[in-house]
């Protein structure tokens, strides 16, 4: 975690030997030497995003950092490959978030556009549909919207930034084991459980299961049910947690699930000495819906915009022009772009096998949590997660790990 204070940041526009800086790369690259024939003069890249429907937040956050990065890279002369400056070309579909749709939208663009490479889209369901679809066209992905393992199963070809699921999990029963050792929780922690119905869900339960098994002393599982996406009304739901008598209340969903769930949390009265809605919590859109409702919710994500260090300084920085809420789906779409296009300069051009190859093999500098990306053999990386916990004043802190806190966490939570 120290590292994100010192990511290397001399060399502007410069992609370095073990992956480069958080800026766009342009000259001096690896490879500017001498102009290769067989560099095209524009690299056309691809991505399916929700620009509409469920997610479309999330999907303007990532299409707003693609855009942006690229559109860097632009003005400075394009992307130099090779010694030779080639502009990019995004092509950005709407998959109106739809799974099927997105995966049409995948195989349209590279057997009828013919781009060069693909960007990653969001959503468990639908990037699991874009893996399939770049595994069996063979074409090189970078992604930074989907975090279920399930994902690289079988994977040659797709690489992922976000860190599974269950260590999201995982990361959140280590922390109440240090709330169990401080008195703060009892011991066994009684826990509700509540996860959408897809893998992204499974994983979440399973995680904390696991931990279960390997603590029976600390936790315990009192109550698990799934519920589908999209829901309007959880109260039934609700209402057998509430006579389950848990400690805990422990939930995975995305955004607008959430907003719902805990309005409706709320409004039956309900209490825990803890609640999460896994990696969901301190989102602008959700603090401003249920204001005071979201107040000391604990979430984990695969990056925070209040970790330490002048890589993530320089990015807020310079992402603040896009007007975002700097959340992680921002920061990913951003570390997807510089990766991809870093491999491009590394390959000296667009051969989807060497490309495919360096992505795998290389070690890319990050201002993520542990300061750079290692991919597994299955596409997907295993970087640790910062948690946070929302606070009365509608802000947050940092709360785990201990070196990257901005703050002590309130724990239980308190009665009003």
């Amino acid at each position: 975690m120290r590292r994100l204070a010192i990511v290397a940041l001399a060399a502007i526009f410069t992609v370095a030997a073990c992956g480069g800086s958080t800026t766009p790369p342009s000259s001096g690259a690896p490879g500017s030497a001498a102009p290769a024939a067989n560099v095209p003069d524009t690299i056309k890249l691809g991505a399916s995003l929700p620009l509409t429907g469920a997610d479309s937040t999330p999907g303007k956050f990532m299409k707003d950092a693609y855009e942006l990065y690229i559109k860097q890279l632009n003005d400075a002369g394009g992307l130099v490959v090779s010694g030779k400056k080639v502009k990019i070309d995004l092509r950005i579909e709407d998959n109106k978030s739809d799974a099927a749709t997105s995966g049409q939208l995948i195989e349209k663009l590279i057997t009828q556009d013919n781009v060069d490479l693909m960007l990653g889209g969001y959503n468990t369901t639908t990037v699991a549909q874009e893996v399939k679809v770049v595994n069996r066209l063979k074409m090189p992905y970078v992604g930074g919207g989907g975090a279920s393992s399930s994902i690289y199963v079988d994977n040659q070809w797709a690489v992922g930034i976000l860190a599974s699921i269950e260590k999201l999990a995982l990361t959140q029963m280590e922390f109440i084991k240090t709330q169990q050792d401080a008195a703060k929780l009892p011991k066994p922690l009684k826990i509700a459980v509540a996860y959408e119905n897809s893998s992204h869900g499974k994983e979440f339960l399973a995680g904390i299961k696991q931990a279960e098994t390997a603590s029976p002393d600390r936790f315990k599982v009192v109550f698990s049910e799934t519920f589908d996406l999209a829901g309007k009304d959880y109260t039934s739901l609700l209402n057998k947690v509430k006579d389950a008598n848990a400690d805990a209340y422990m939930v995975d969903a995305r955004v607008n699930d959430y907003i719902t769930m805990q309005t409706q949390y709320k409004q039956l009265g309900m209490y825990h000495l803890y609640e999460t809605f896994g990696p969901r919590g301190a989102e602008k859109a959700a603090r401003d819906a249920l204001k005071a409702s979201s107040d000391y919710i604990v979430a984990a994500a695969w990056f925070d915009s209040l970790m330490p260090g002048d890589s993530v300084k320089k990015w807020l920085d310079t992402i603040k022009v896009t007007g975002d809420s700097p959340e992680w789906y921002l920061a990913s779409g951003w570390e997807v772009a510089r990766i991809l296009t870093g491999a491009i300069q590394k390959a000296g051009g667009v051969d989807k096998q060497k490309v495919r190859d360096i992505v795998f093999n290389t070690t890319w500098d990050t201002f993520f949590p542990g300061g750079s990306f290692k991919f597994g053999k299955n596409g997907q990386v295993d970087n640790d997660y910062v948690m946070t916990q929302n606070t009365p004043d509608g802000n947050r802190i940092i709360i785990w790990p201990k070196d990257l806190a901005t703050g002590t966490a309130t724990v239980p939570i308190p009665k009003k």
